[in-house]
């Protein structure tokens, strides 16, 4: 399962979960704004979970509600933060 956290510059940030196996898309599972971002950013360096900082694509999925596929028009902004990602641990 590939965890993400995504922090935005406009004190926002959106936690996304994607199991290969089984999701089609990537889901949100956490999001916040102001303290509630700095916290989870906070947990999520705490607990080893990456931290991409993009507030264009943070602010957008703000939008997601809890728990749902991220739409179809952001698959290549997220696919782009998970290449980041999977690049940071090669």
């Amino acid at each position: 399962m590939k965890k993400a956290a995504v922090k935005g510059e406009f004190e926002s940030a959106v936690g996304l979960s994607f199991r290969e196996d089984i999701d089609d898309a990537p889901q949100v599972v956490v999001k916040g704004e102001g303290r509630e971002a700095d916290e989870l950013v906070r947990l999520a360096r705490r607990f080893g979970v990456p931290v991409v900082e993009d507030g264009e694509v943070s602010e957008l999925l703000q939008g997601v509600e809890l728990d749902d596929s991220i739409p179809q028009d952001l698959y290549e902004a997220v696919a782009l933060i998970l290449a980041e990602l999977k690049g940071l641990k090669s």
